[in-house]
Formats: C-alpha cells, structure tokens, sequence
C-alpha cells in the first residue's frame, strides 16, 4: 500500500515561490501559519486554506477561485485585486484587511469579520455575506448585487455609491452608515435598522423597507419610487426632495419628518402619522389617506412653524394630501421649432437671473400642431405673475401684459384684501415692471425672427383644486386656412371678454385653505 504524499510546509511553499514558482493550485495547507508571508501574484485555485494565519501578509492579486479560507486569520493582509470567485471565507477574520478591486463574485463569507475592511470598488456580486460584521467598513463604489447581506453589522461602514440592486439586507445594522448616491433598487430591507443613515439621492426604487427604522435618516433627493415603506420608522427624517410616488407608507410613521418639495403621487398613506411633518412645496395627489393621522403640518418655508395648517377632519386631510400643484398653461397653435426652442430657454433663463422665483423651466408637450407650456408653481399667488412672464415671448405677450396692467388699474384700495390676495398683486407688478430690462429687450430681437412667437396663444391657469381659469384666448386660436368670407354668414373668430380683477382674487385661494 503506497502511502500518501506529506503536505508542504510553509517554508517550503516560501522556498518555492522565492525561486520562482506562482502556481500552487489544489494546495492543502490547513492549521499553519503564513502570517506576514510576501507572496503576490500566487495562485491557489482550490486550495484549502482553513484555520491558517495569514495576517498581514501581502496576497495582492492573488488567484484564489474556489479556495477554502474557512476561520482563517486574514486580519491586515493585503488582498487587493486578487481573485476570490466563489471562494469559501465563513468566519474568517479579515478586521482592517485591503480588497480593494478584489472579485469575490459568489464568495461565501457567512458570519466574516471584516471590521474596518477596504472594500472599495470591490465586486462582491451575489456573494453570501449573512451576519457579516462589517462595522466602520469602506464599500464605496462597490458591486454588491443581489448579494446576501441579511443580518449584517454594518454600522458606520461607507457604502457610497455602492450597486447593492436586489441584494438581500433583511434586519440588516445600517445605523450611521453612508449611502450616499447608493443603487438600492428591488434591494430587501425589511426590519432593516438605517437611524440616521445617509441615504441623500439613493436609488431605492421598488425597495422593501417594510417596518424598517429610517428615523432622522438622510432622504433627501432620494428615488423612492414604488418602494415599501408599509410600518416603517420615518421620524424626523429628511426627505426634502425625495420622489415617493406609488410608494405604499401604510401605517408608517412620519413625525415631524422633513418632506419639503417631495413629489407624492398616487402614494399610499392610509393609517401613516404625518403630525409635525414639515411639507413646504410639497407636490402631493392621488394619495390614499384612509385612517392617516395628522394633527397639523409645518408648511413654513424655513420649517420654523410660523406658517402651519391644523386638521380637525378626516375629509380636511384627504383634500390636502390630494391638491395638484397650482399651475400655468401656455398653448401656441403651432408645433415648437428648434430655433424657437433655444429663444424661449435663453428668455426663461434671463428672466429667473432677475426674479429669483422664477426658477423652474416648463413642462413641455408637443403634437404635430400645438404646443403646450406648463408652468409649475410653488403657490396661487405667483399664477397671474407666471402668466404675463411665460407670454413675455409670444406676440401676444402685449395682450396678455394689457390685461393684467388692466387688472392692477382696477385695484384702488389694497388694504381691505387678504394676505394672499396683496402678494398676488405684488408679484404681478413686479412682474409686468421686468419688461424694461434692457436684457429681456436684446433678446426681444431673437423672437420677431421666429414664426413661432406670431401664433395665437391661449392662456390658463389651474389652482390646487383643479378649477381652471382662462385668462387670455387669441381670437384666431384654433382658426387654420380660413378662406375669405362668402354669402351673409362669414366665420367670425371667438373673442370672450378677459376676466375681472374680482373673479382672478377669488380662484386665488388662500395658502391655508390650499
């Protein structure tokens, strides 16, 4: 009986690589140690490496593919860019090692120590990280998709702009981690505990968070978009910004949480606690509001409380969490051109350099004949102002600044009108005194080139409740290739008298009633 060959030992595999050799596939070299071992470049595919010392060494793009490292001491080493695909390191230590551009792709690294690891651009896709603990680790830029990372600890660790799409992070430590610009798409976090982590212009579409705990984490700008948030913990955090449309936040709560300028639609909020919550230019309709509590809101610009709405209904709640943006409509009866394309952007743009809140460009619609310019405004009180700026371009521009010039003649005695009702006023004279800009007059220039700018333009405007209000209708709009008028009926254009000063005040409602 021929018996079986003794293993290396570790001054031998030393020796052997000193004078050259890098192949040392399907080693066994188990309960040794090589701790401080120089050996970059090594190859061991399939080797066993179980229970050995291996800290501090320096295996930087080393060739590991289906090794076993199962409680082996990597603490220090040097690993970076070196090769792991589906490589076993369950329990392994690997506390402040380097894998920086290492592949561990399908690695299994149940219950691994990796405090404190540099893990930045590593790819760690579909690798099983169960009840890792990866504690103030750094995985930035990190490939982590549809990785198993249920129960880990990963408290003050850097994720930022990490791919984590579909991974697995059920009950998962997040608290203080940084996910900055992270891609949580489809991602599993149920029970998962992210207090005050950074999750600002995070990916989380269609992400599970159910009964998870965000509060006072970092929401803002982030896309949660379809995401479940169903009994989740979202007290005092910030979402200024954030998208939540179609996202479900059944019975979650909300307290005092920061969602200005959020665009909410079609959200479920039913049986959610929104008290406190600071909502300042929010864009909410289409929301479910069944059994929601919420005592008040902050709508104060600064969140400071000066400016709040307090609910004394169930039916008080649902209209305000269903009210569309307050909003102008601009139709020319002409398709856009390029050309006039790029005047109307340089006009909106010079015209937001001199009135601050006039920040946001147009929506948009084409069709092989009209086109649609809608104005999305932040309150009522801005629409007529919106209105005269959004025409300043057109030729009926004239019109549109007759009739609102018009509108302020008829204003004797500003006193006896409400708050909202003055600012309206003052923002449209502001308004209609930008025309003498010798700006605005340079590029007044572009315009008479454009075909564009002559057509006939119809003017609407649309509060929070959806009531619309026709401010300016061009006679001709609508009219094509008229011939001239034959027998004793000729066509005559429609021309419907402009509104009152008293019918613009009442459709601008109050900002606490909105």
């Amino acid at each position: 009986m021929t018996s079986a060959s003794p293993s290396p030992t570790p001054e031998a595999i030393l020796e052997q690589y000193a004078q050259g050799k890098r192949d040392f596939s399907d080693l066994v070299l188990n309960e040794c140690t090589l701790a401080g071992a120089q050996i970059p470049n090594i190859i061991l595919r399939r080797a066993s490496l179980s229970i050995v010392n291996l800290s501090t060494a320096n295996l930087s793009r080393s060739q590991l593919q289906h090794a076993t490292l199962n409680v082996s001491r990597l603490s220090g080493a040097n690993l970076s860019q070196a090769q792991f695909q589906h490589a076993q390191l369950n329990v392994a230590n690997l506390i402040r090692a380097i894998l920086v551009g290492a592949n561990l792709s399908d690695a299994s690294l149940i219950r691994a120590e990796l405090l404190r690891a540099d893990l930045s651009n590593a790819n760690l896709t579909k690798a099983n990280l169960q009840e890792a603990d990866l504690r103030e680790a750094r995985l930035r830029w990190t490939r982590l998709k549809g990785a198993n990372l249920s129960q880990c600890d990963l408290r003050n660790s850097s994720l930022l702009g990490a791919n984590l799409d579909g991974a697995q992070l059920y009950a998962a430590n997040l608290e203080a981690a940084t996910l900055r610009g992270a891609v949580l798409q489809r991602a599993e976090l149920r029970h998962a505990n992210l207090t005050g982590a950074d999750l600002s212009g995070a990916n989380l579409r269609g992400a599970n968070l159910r009964w998870a705990d965000l509060s006072k984490a970092n929401l803002q700008e982030a896309d949660l978009t379809d995401a479940k948030l169903s009994g989740a913990n979202l007290q005092q955090a910030r979402l200024t910004g954030a998208t939540l449309d179609n996202a479900t936040l059944v019975h979650a709560d909300l307290n005092q949480a920061q969602l200005q300028q959020v665009h909410c639609v079609g959200t479920d909020i039913s049986g959610a606690n929104l008290t406190g919550a600071l909502l300042h230019g929010a864009i909410c309709y289409d929301v479910r509001t069944a059994e929601t509590s919420c005592d008040w809101v902050d709508l104060s610009p600064s969140g400071d409380g000066s400016q709040s709405r307090i609910f004394s209904a169930a039916a008080e709640i649902e209209a305000f969490f269903n009210h569309r943006p307050p909003q102008v409509q601009v139709v020319a009866d002409v398709a856009l051109t390029p050309g006039a394309n790029a005047a109307l952007a340089d006009a909106y743009a010079a015209i937001a350099e001199a009135l601050s809140w006039f920040v946001r460009p147009p929506n948009v619609e084409i069709t092989h004949r009209r086109t649609t310019l809608t104005f999305i405004s932040q309150t009522e009180t801005a629409l007529m102002a919106i209105a005269y700026l959004a025409t300043w371009p057109f030729k009926d521009g004239k019109a549109v600044r007759g009739i609102l010039t018009d509108l302020l003649s008829h204003n004797s005695d500003s006193n006896h009108l409400h708050s909202h009702h003055r600012e309206t006023l003052t923002l449209l004279e502001e308004s209609l005194t930008l025309s003498d800009d010798a700006l605005l007059k340079a590029l007044r220039v572009q315009f008479d080139t454009q075909a564009f700018f002559a057509a006939p333009v119809q003017v609407k405007l649309i509060n929070t409740t959806g009531q619309g209000l026709e401010l300016y209708h061009n006679p001709r709009f609508g009219i094509r290739n008229i011939p001239p008028a034959e027998g004793i009926f000729p066509v005559q254009p429609r021309h419907d008298p402009p509104p009152k000063l008293a019918e613009c005040l009442a459709f601008i409602r109050d900002p606490q009633d909105a």
